[in-house]
């Protein structure tokens, strides 16, 4: 009897210290930020660009208009996100950061898409447990 009570001790002690040394890790490592644009096509088309953004919000207008990171419609948008880790967020920006980077007619191009898709966006989000912090610019006539 004695050498039971022992093993679930035991046992109890090794649970408690795995369970703590797991919250422990996701303690130190910070969630990624992720960075998501978008744009109308003259189709009428909504397309995107999520890309990850460990220091900061700071990606340069290349990157976001690369054809290799181009996600056209919901559905592309959809997917990426859903390959998001948990606790991620994503920053929805409606214009390019730095301010110094060089407007091109690409990047003038960047809006929010209606209510009812940011509105699709966020919810299908937070099912996954990702933040989205919308980030407009300070000054729209800029």
């Amino acid at each position: 009897m004695i050498r039971q009570t022992v093993l679930l001790v035991v046992l109890a002690c090794i649970a408690s210290a795995c369970s703590a040394q797991g919250s422990d890790q996701s303690l130190r490592k910070p969630p990624m930020g992720y960075e998501l644009y978008s744009w109308k096509e003259p189709n009428g088309s909504w397309d995107f660009c999520l890309l990850p953004s460990p220091s900061g919000v700071n990606i340069p207008s290349e990157e976001v208009f690369n054809k290799k990171f181009l996600l056209r419609g919901m559905n592309a948008l959809s997917r990426e996100v859903s390959r998001l880790p948990i606790g991620a967020t994503i920053y929805w920006l409606d214009h390019i950061v730095p301010e110094t980077d060089p407007k091109t007619k690409e990047s003038e191009s960047l809006r929010y898409p209606s209510a009812s898709i940011i509105e699709k966006v966020r919810r299908y989000s937070e099912r996954r447990r990702i933040e989205v912090q919308m980030l407009r610019r300070a000054f729209p006539n800029i």
